[in-house]
């Protein structure tokens, strides 16, 4: 019988690491492939989708979002992947001048979302099409912000990942970013 009494505390252990192990597990982010009509991308499950009214750089617009925020347990390494798409105007896309002007204006109009600071922009190309990209990594905060923008046939489209520094999250970002794809 002593026996048994000295194995109770060990077993109760044993099924407490156990369920803490099968917790912390089951809130691991899951990725899965989203796609609509127009394009793809992989990103975590549990994402929600959105429409909201706000001004672009080609006006007052509905932008559709589609986003994955962690929940509490998951803040250890990203607050956000966002993927958000408005149309753009054929004005703005009639030749390859146009579309840069588009990109610089849109671009900067998606810094002050994040920044009243100065913040270098780079041409970038995403899934064969011209983008403008910034990175927001100042010293005092705990975040990285990565953002891309593309223009594609009439959408201007937008991927954002804010993520916490020092964890390793380039594989996850890379795959976000690589895995962005347009129908055409």
């Amino acid at each position: 019988m002593r026996t048994f009494y000295k194995l109770v505390p060990a077993i109760i252990g044993i099924l407490t690491l156990s369920l803490a192990i099968s917790a912390c597990s089951s809130h691991k982010n899951r990725w899965s492939k989203y796609a609509d009509k127009s394009f793809s991308i992989r990103m975590p499950e549990e994402r929600k989708e959105y429409d909201k009214i706000q001004v672009t750089a080609f006006g007052k617009q509905n932008v559709h979002y589609i986003e994955w925020r962690p929940q509490s347990l998951e803040l250890n390494k990203f607050k956000l992947f966002q993927v958000s798409y408005t149309d753009c105007p054929q004005r703005f896309t009639t030749d390859a001048n146009r579309i840069n002007e588009a990109l610089d204006s849109s671009i900067n109009v998606r810094k002050r979302d994040f920044t009243e600071l100065e913040v270098s922009t780079q041409p970038i190309d995403l899934a064969g099409y011209p983008g403008r990209a910034f990175i927001l990594n100042l010293p005092a905060d705990n975040v990285i912000t990565i953002v891309k923008q593309v223009i594609a046939g009439n959408r201007r489209y937008d991927l954002t990942v804010v993520a916490k520094k020092d964890y390793h999250t380039n594989n996850e970002m890379n795959d976000f970013f690589n895995s962005f794809q347009v129908f055409r």
